[in-house]
């Protein structure tokens, strides 16, 4: 936790009592009471003492750090004067304008953005700021909620009620928003909202846009209400949500009268910073005179001992920051005191802040934190040496101890000055030490190889030591899979294999290059989705080596990977030939492994074809082949089990080819197969498409309740794929079926799209299909019938078929909603015929039914008995199902049509 959190939930305001170092360190952040010095333990003199008394808001970390105290502006006049001169333009046109300030930690560009705001307050430009948070990296909107609350004029002891009526009066009253923003708005500043206005009907994926809108809707019109200077800064520490927003924010500027400031560190890079109303403004390290006029401000106009000045500016090496932190650190470590209005040494050292630099740029290449046992295995200096060195840093406020000699460990202030201690060292230096703390890490604590790879890995390729960072990065990326830490899996492998080009050509930097492919393969697809490039980029080399070095063991994961990523792009025809090469190798190698993931996916392809009877064939060879003791660790090498993967397919081509009741069964076995498996892909994969049978034989109830459990599993392990896209789109159909068809059909919509981004093309013309379903049922019929026309010729024009007699299905129920009863029959009796054609005796019952009630509609008696006659024939085939909705409704149906038809 930060300081500022620890001191905002330890106490009540009053109760803590703090050093001088610390009041400085926490900055303007909190109300202090200096209450004298006092004699503490563990301190060899008095030291003085200040109380909390409470917190105070600050738009800004800069602005907490140094409150009202600001250092000179020095060296940045020619930016300053750019980003002036660019306003005035925005202010004549009425159309926004970007800065990118980018530049290294303690640069001074929080002081140009402050300098900025100072001369612009005058002119009536209002600043809206927002602060990122290195400790809110995974809280979405959180630099947003911080800053919308300042906007709003939030105070501390504000009841919830007080804050909504705050908010509803600026969002409804003065800017003329819906009152629905100002509840998706309560909604992400997390107010009760609710009583007032009832709940928000709408998925999570759906509300989390709706607040997104609802933001820059209101910031954009607080910027036409008064022209605005808008900052967010620390670009690096964004959440995803935040970075979105600024993103949607760029493509309104020049519609506003706004100035924005981004700062960034060297790097940062969005989809928007190239944009032609972005301007990139990199600041350089201040020149020695620049930094001469910034410790001469903070010396107050009194002159320093001969030479301070120089070496305070050498040191400093042009970064602000670094100039201000070791000016402070003399005079509150006691070396330097003002008297007779001048600076005078006080006979203690005035070499220590070269002490304080040195340990700190040591510290800052072992990491945020730094162990004393490790520095002293370095042997930078002797042990009474390390221990004053490390009391002097402590003193010097940059950083703080946790525990005792010779345990102790330290950690920065915050991240700022470590990265300006470690941006302070040569590049020759940094690689030094990088080696020096992996060699010592690895005497020191042994256990890290096992327990913490990716530290080592770290230390090792910094240092250039390619060949151990690959074999640590290896590790590294091993652990998180077992752990399922999908992000970090795939940057450990990842940075593993991009060292490769480093090591030399041989056999064995082959073998290696391909264990850390057939690893990264299938963790892409758990985080990424199978239609993901990478699969590609990763895996088509991986089976090329695989192929030249005979490594058998390689196969299942590569191919199967392969065959997935290639159906999932809706390539059937090239997936069907990855599934021929699992078994031509099982028949090769007589490794039954390769033959039941072959059979498994030879099977999925066909299903998709629409080769119904040959998927069901190849799924009765992985039902033969399948031993539960020598099969199950496959879920590991592909992230589905073989048995879990055919049985998500065997449910629905059983209830295509007329068979509901055994459908439900191999979907519960499948169920029950992968609970038992504890691995949470193939847990929440078969939860979600494998449930796809419940909305075939429309019960929504049952669909939903699976659902739930894959969204559990999913948001538990992190696979956003399972737990809200694919979950999302279960949802989206069971709303359809349940009465809600325009909610569904969003819900699908937006679930599609995500579907979508990550590459993936198959189901996505049926799954849109039923969107048009939703939007007809809903009374938006002329979107329905573009949506539909859109979904028939996609997959007319692909190689998809399993769901093509439902869609020609679905065309012609629409037409026929719409008056167009020719085409209509036209698409039934197509839907008829491609369904018997795949033996599709369930979705040949559904158009034969909605056929049957289009002829009765018309009143013609011949067609109307021609087609009841069909459906009865259709009827007569099942041999169980009879109380699922199709066959009672096709029931139904029949025992009125004579009198519908007469």
């Amino acid at each position: 936790m930060n300081l500022a959190a620890r001191l905002q939930t330890l106490a009540e305001p009053g109760t803590i009592a703090v050093s001088a170092t610390i009041r400085r360190i926490a900055g303007e952040a909190f109300r202090f009471e200096d209450i004298g010095e006092h004699e503490l333990k563990g301190c060899a003199r008095a030291t003085r003492v200040f109380a909390v008394r409470g917190a105070v808001e600050a738009a800004s970390r800069f602005e907490a750090s140094r409150g009202a105290v600001l250092t000179p502006l020095a060296g940045r006049d020619a930016e300053l004067e750019l980003m002036l001169a660019r306003w005035r333009i925005v202010e004549a046109d009425r159309s926004g304008h970007a800065f990118l300030l980018g530049g290294e930690a303690g640069i001074g560009k929080s002081r140009l953005v402050e300098a900025l705001r100072a001369r612009l307050a005058p002119l009536g430009v209002q600043a809206l700021r927002f602060q990122c948070s290195p400790f809110h990296l995974s809280s979405a909107f959180h630099p947003l909620i911080t800053g919308l609350s300042a906007i709003l004029g939030f105070a501390r002891g504000d009841t919830p009620g007080q804050r909504l009526d705050r908010l509803e009066a600026q969002v409804v009253h003065l800017y003329g928003l819906p009152v629905l923003s100002a509840q998706l708005i309560a909604a992400m500043l997390s107010l009760p909202q609710e009583e007032r206005h009832g709940p928000l009907e709408m998925g999570a994926r759906v509300a989390k846009q709706e607040k997104m809108r609802a933001a820059i809707d209101f910031l954009a019109a607080a910027m036409r209400v008064q022209p605005s200077l808008l900052v967010f800064e620390d670009l690096r520490w964004t959440d995803p949500s935040t970075l979105d927003v600024i993103a949607a924010l760029i493509g309104r500027l020049r519609e506003l009268p706004v100035l924005a400031a981004f700062t960034c560190r060297p790097g940062f890079k969005a989809g928007w910073t190239d944009e032609s109303s972005v301007t990139a403004l990199g600041l350089a390290r201040l020149t020695p005179d620049a930094s001469g006029s910034i410790v001469a401000s903070l010396a107050g106009g009194k002159p320093l001992p001969p030479g301070l000045a120089e070496r305070i500016v050498a040191r400093a090496d042009g970064v602000p920051l670094f100039v201000e932190e070791l000016l402070k650190a003399l005079v509150e470590a006691g070396d330097l005191r003002e008297e007779d209005g001048r600076w005078v040494a006080t006979g203690a050292r005035l070499d220590r802040s070269e002490v304080v630099k040195r340990i700190a740029q040591v510290g800052s290449v072992i990491g945020r934190e730094f162990a004393q046992d490790v520095l002293a295995e370095l042997g930078i200096m002797d042990e009474d040496d390390l221990h004053e060195a490390l009391d002097a840093l402590t003193a010097s406020g940059l950083a703080h101890r946790r525990g005792i000699a010779p345990d102790a460990v330290y950690i920065f202030k915050h991240a700022l000055v470590q990265d300006i201690a470690y941006d302070s060292l040569l590049a020759s230096q940094r690689r030094q030490l990088h080696g020096r703390i992996a060699d010592a890490l690895a005497r020191v604590r042994p256990e890290l190889a096992r327990t913490e790879p990716e530290v080592l890995a770290h230390h090792c390729e910094r240092a250039g030591r390619a060949r151990e960072a690959v074999d640590h990065w290896r590790a590294a990326g091993e652990l998180a899979l077992r752990r399922f830490a999908l992000p970090e899996a795939v940057s450990h492998l990842g940075r593993g294999l991009a060292l490769l080009p480093e090591l030399p050509a041989s056999r064995a930097r082959d073998a290696l290059e391909l264990e850390l492919r057939t690893r990264l393969g299938p963790a892409i697809v758990a985080r990424s989705g199978w239609g993901h490039a990478d699969v590609a980029r990763v895996l088509e080399p991986a089976w090329t080596i695989a192929s030249a070095l005979g490594s058998r063991d390689a196969f299942v994961p590569i191919l199967h990977a392969l065959w997935v990523h290639n159906l999932s792009i809706d390539r059937l025809g090239l997936s069907l030939e990855w599934a021929g090469r699992l078994l031509e190798a099982g028949e090769e190698t007589g490794d039954d492994s390769l033959s039941i993931v072959g059979h498994r996916a030879a099977s999925g392809s066909h299903y998709w074809l629409g080769n119904l009877a040959e998927a069901r064939r190849h799924g009765d060879r992985v039902h033969a082949l399948y031993d539960g003791e020598r099969h199950r660790r496959l879920v590991l090498q592909t992230n589905t089990d073989p048995l879990t993967g055919e049985r998500i397919y065997r449910a629905q081509y059983l209830w295509m080819l007329g068979h509901p009741d055994q459908a439900v069964a191999a979907s519960e076995a499948k169920d029950e197969h992968a609970r038992a498996n504890h691995h949470p892909f193939d847990h929440a994969f078969a939860l979600t498409l494998g449930a796809q049978v419940f909305a075939y034989r429309r019960e929504p109830a049952e669909l939903l309740r699976r659902t739930e459990e894959a969204e559990r599993v999913g948001r538990a392990h992190g696979v956003p794929l399972l737990s809200e896209i694919r979950a999302e789109i279960r949802r989206g159909i069971a709303a359809i079926q349940s009465g809600d068809p325009g909610h569904g059909a969003a819900r699908i919509d937006v679930a599609v799209t995500r579907l979508m981004a990550t590459g993936h093309r198959v189901r996505v013309w049926y799954l849109r299909a039923l969107q048009a379903e939703g939007l007809a049922l809903a009374g938006d019929e002329g979107a329905a019938a573009d949506l539909i026309e859109i979904c028939v010729d996609r997959i007319a024009n692909g190689e998809q078929r399993c769901h093509f007699p439902e869609v020609l299905r679905l065309r012609g129920w629409l037409r026929a909603r719409m008056g167009m009863p020719v085409p209509a029959e036209a698409d039934l009796d197509a839907a008829i015929e491609v369904a018997r054609a795949q033996s599709a005796l369930s979705w040949e019952l559904r158009a034969a039914t909605t056929l049957l009630r289009l002829r009765a509609a018309r009143g013609d008696s011949r067609a109307a008995h021609d087609a009841r006659e069909a459906l009865a024939r259709v009827l007569a085939r099942f041999t169980e199902g009879f109380g699922t909705p199709d066959l009672r409704e096709a029931r139904a149906l029949l025992d009125e049509a004579p009198r519908a038809a007469g």
